[in-house]
């Protein structure tokens, strides 16, 4: 669409026709000159169409609400409506369209004017389908039928045209007869001709108009002098009327001759006709004034008579047979053509190209105000998704501190809860070893010395002592580490909450509710922990020598620990081992010199009793010795074994169970840690959702900022698409439509 397409109009001479087939200025020319600068601008329209369709296209599939179902439809429908006024202006030629009444004389009219008998004429119904007559470039003439490009002889059309063959052709079929325009001087100028069946033999007259009408440029209403004018040929005018804006009507008044056997009526019957006619032309079609068609749009003439005067064939018809005043008639028709010709000059143009440019101009306004709403609707979108997009970013930035003080604050909570756990699962395990001789006293199950009930009854102490003392743990802990639980849960949710917008996704945090079967573990696992305790209820006497070398062992012992517990203390770890095995050995040779000294001395002093008091008293001594024998013997029963039993087990339990209170309070302490862990998992991710959703709007938003962007340069594209196609219509206007352009065509 760069530069002007509008060229320069023709030189127009006067009013007469220039006889000469090589005149270049005629005033004809005007037509072909316009209708070629017309097409290329609404060539250019339909791709504006185009483009803009498309661009409405990707508009309406992005849900913008940027431009209304109805607007969008009724844009749609304006590539139709290009295409329909391309059809119609895309034709090589001015049109002019003869109808009437059935034998009228409407063929031979056309004939009288193209000086040769052409169309088919008779008496009655003689044209019976559209006959259309154009200029060819070819020396002869030929027809073209409907459905077929094939030309024939020009003889044929009085079969196919003639309403009395018996192979006519549809009322609505249309025939074209291409006449070489070296025959015929007003079809060299793109001037087309077209006869019409009778419209009194037909009803379906906007079907006619529909198919061979609307691109006409000059109706011809061909009418009996010897009768008037009738409802049908109204109705047929008022329809075109209805269908093209101001249409160019000229009424022939044929078969004039008639009036010379009666000369007293003709002025009288001559008005007549002239008051109907002029009633009809400017009091109902409104075409024009009263004096425009009297004097330039209703003629009085006999074709027969014109024909006749014009025939350049000899042999074709007679020249005899003209009545009175038939000068007078052919003047009539010479005016008529005259004046026929200065209207088609004048006013062609406008009749074919005044509507379609008003029509493009209404076309281009409607596209150029679509995409400019739509750019500034984009313009105004885009400003809103911009701000939108900065709240978000702020607020996705908000959310990632939220997220990472959260996450802090709640491990911090949760280390401290563990902590706390660990101290109090110590503190009271602890406790409960402490007291585990009294719950071992409460275990009541029948006791054997059996060596095989002995196995049995240390599995069922196992699992009890195992059982209770989990039990009295859940009991003394439960209550406190659940309230601690419970605590840090609301206080992980309301946070949680705090941060969130989604009113369903509060709700799925409210809806989180901890596990309320919770409950620490604590798996003592008795039976491997004190699987290698070996039990000693061999009846041993507490003042026998084997006893009283085990207490006196037993207190050696702890003095050694002691005093390896001391020298630890004050003695640096490196030599540790060193001193350990130094009281080892220490240890090791006062045994041995103790037992030598021991063995010494009892041999020494049973000597020196026996000397000192006899054997009297030793006698005593040894009753005394042999009574409490008996008696510890006799007490030792079941229930003394079982007691025995119970305190080894209590004494060996103890200790291993002190070595497992670090890995207990620890395992504790790591269960609540998970547990508080997936509680805040399953919350935190709801913020987690949130940042999604904001980070995958902020995407969309992007898109739809970049998408609007296009919308906003490519509205402002069609629109200086739409001015430039504006201004070519102004200057096709001011060219070929205004009315200077009017007046330089009438000089």
């Amino acid at each position: 669409m760069s530069g002007s397409i509008i060229r320069d109009k023709p030189t127009l001479l006067g009013a007469e026709r220039q006889n000469s087939v090589t005149n270049n200025n005629s005033p004809l020319k005007l037509f072909t000159h316009a209708k070629t600068t017309i097409t290329e601008i609404f060539k250019n329209i339909a791709l504006y169409v185009n483009d803009s369709n498309k661009f409405l296209d990707d508009v309406k599939k992005s849900d913008k609400n940027l431009i209304t179902p109805e607007k969008y439809v009724e844009i749609q429908e304006l590539k139709e409506k290009v295409n329909r006024i391309l059809t119609i202006i895309s034709r090589d030629h001015m049109k002019v369209v003869f109808f009437g009444r059935t034998s009228n004389g409407k063929s031979t009219t056309m004939n009288a004017m193209l000086r040769e008998r052409i169309l088919p004429v008779g008496m009655g119904h003689t044209t019976n389908c559209f006959l259309q007559i154009e200029g060819t470039d070819k020396a002869e003439p030929y027809v073209l039928t409907p459905g077929s490009d094939e030309p024939k002889s020009i003889s044929s059309l009085g079969t196919v045209g003639n309403a009395l063959s018996r192979e006519k052709l549809d009322s609505d079929s249309l025939v074209k007869i291409l006449w070489p325009k070296e025959k015929c001087r007003l079809i060299r100028d793109d001037v087309i001709l077209v006869d019409s069946p009778g419209i009194d033999v037909s009803a379906n007259l906007d079907q006619w108009i529909e198919n061979h009408c609307l691109d006409a440029d000059v109706f011809v209403l061909v009418i009996s002098a010897e009768a008037t004018i009738t409802v049908s040929e109204k109705k047929f005018l008022h329809n075109v009327a209805q269908r093209l804006s101001n249409p160019n009507i000229f009424i022939l008044m044929n078969r004039w001759d008639a009036t010379a056997n009666e000369p007293e009526m003709v002025e009288s019957v001559r008005q007549q006709h002239l008051d109907r006619g002029l009633e009809f032309l400017c009091d109902e079609l409104h075409l024009c004034d009263r004096k425009e068609a009297s004097e330039h749009r209703m003629f009085f003439i006999s074709a027969r008579e014109a024909l006749l005067k014009r025939n350049k064939d000899p042999t074709s018809s007679p020249r005899t047979g003209f009545a009175e005043g038939h000068e007078e008639r052919l003047i009539e028709f010479n005016n008529f053509e005259h004046e026929f010709e200065k209207c088609i000059s004048k006013t062609a143009v406008q009749t074919k190209f005044e509507q379609h440019t008003n029509r493009g101009k209404g076309i281009t306004t409607t596209l150029r105000e679509t995409t400019a709403n739509i750019a500034n609707r984009s313009q105004t979108l885009k400003q809103e998704s911009v701000q939108k997009l900065t709240q978000m970013d702020e607020k996705h930035n908000l959310l990632e501190r939220e997220l990472r003080s959260m996450t802090e604050s709640a491990k911090d909570k949760i280390r401290h809860i563990s902590e706390d756990v660990y101290k109090r699962v110590a503190q009271t395990l602890n406790d409960e070893i402490r007291r585990l001789y009294t719950l071992i006293e409460e275990f009541d199950r029948p006791f054997s010395s059996d060596s095989e009930q002995i196995p049995l009854y240390k599995r069922d102490l196992h699992r009890w002592v195992e059982e209770r003392l989990g039990t009295n743990l859940q009991t003394r802990l439960h209550a406190a580490l659940h309230s601690s639980l419970d605590s840090v849960h609301r206080e992980i949710k309301e946070r949680v909450k705090s941060v969130l917008e989604n009113k369903e996704r509060i709700n799925n945090v409210d809806s989180i509710v901890p596990r309320s079967d919770f409950a620490v573990s604590y798996r003592l696992d008795c039976s491997n922990l004190c699987s290698d305790f070996r039990e000693d209820i061999q009846f041993k006497f507490s003042l026998g020598f084997t006893s009283l070398w085990q207490r006196f062992v037993q207190n050696q012992k702890e003095s050694i620990t002691s005093s390896k517990l001391n020298h630890e203390i004050s003695t640096p770890s490196a030599s540790s081992l060193i001193s350990s095995t130094n009281d080892l050995l220490t240890t090791a040779n006062n045994i041995s010199a103790l037992t030598t000294k021991s063995g010494m001395i009892a041999l020494g002093g049973c000597a020196l009793v026996w000397r000192s008091v006899g054997w009297k008293v030793l006698g005593v001594v040894a009753g005394i010795y042999g009574t409490l024998y008996l008696y510890e013997r006799v007490m030792w029963t079941k229930k003394a074994q079982e007691r025995a039993f119970k305190r080894q087990y209590a004494d060996y339990a103890s200790s291993k169970m002190k070595l497992i209170v670090d890995m207990t309070s620890g395992n504790a302490s790591a269960q609540v840690q998970q547990e508080l862990s997936m509680y805040f998992a399953q919350t935190i991710r709801y913020v987690d959702m949130e940042k999604d959703d904001l980070t995958d709007s902020m995407k969309q938003i992007k898109i739809e900022i970049d998408q609007l962007l296009k919308y906003i340069d490519k509205g402002k594209k069609l629109k200086k698409q739409g001015d430039q196609i504006e201004n070519e219509l102004s200057e096709f206007s001011n060219q070929y439509l205004s009315s200077e352009s009017t007046t330089a065509t009438n000089e």
